[in-house]
């Protein structure tokens, strides 16, 4: 009757070390393969972040443009002065003709890009700009 006891009292004594380590290796394991995914998901949300900060910026710039044409040539907007996107327009003159084949006076061709980072936007619209 003792060694059934005995039986009995090492089966219930606990995990080995080696089912410790074992469970530990799989739980560091799981927590690397959670943190990677959520390294992956944050960078991801930056990016799409940065892109629709562009194109906001981008669809900005067209309507203002739109309704208040641009003087100069070429006009700059640092970065650090339009929360981290730099502004680049450029007007050239684009050639356009009629029906009748007469060129249309004053259209050009308007092109801003937008850059914020390593991510870049660029539109063109044609302008009437005197």
């Amino acid at each position: 009757m003792s060694s059934k006891r005995g039986r009995k009292y090492r089966a219930a004594q606990g995990f080995t070390l080696f089912e410790v380590l074992l469970a530990l290796a799989v739980f560091a394991l799981a927590v690397v393969g959670l943190a990677t995914a959520m390294d992956t998901a944050l960078q991801s949300a930056l990016e799409v972040r940065e892109r629709s900060a562009l194109r906001a910026e981008l669809e900005s710039q067209l309507a203002t443009r739109q309704g208040f044409p641009l003087n100069a040539e070429h006009l700059t907007i640092e970065a650090k002065d339009n929360r981290g996107i730099s502004v680049e327009e450029t007007l050239t003159p684009h050639p356009l003709k009629n029906q009748k084949g007469d060129e249309i006076q004053n259209i050009k061709q308007l092109t801003i890009k937008v850059t914020m980072g390593k991510e870049s936007d660029t539109a063109s619209i044609l302008v009437n700009a005197p």
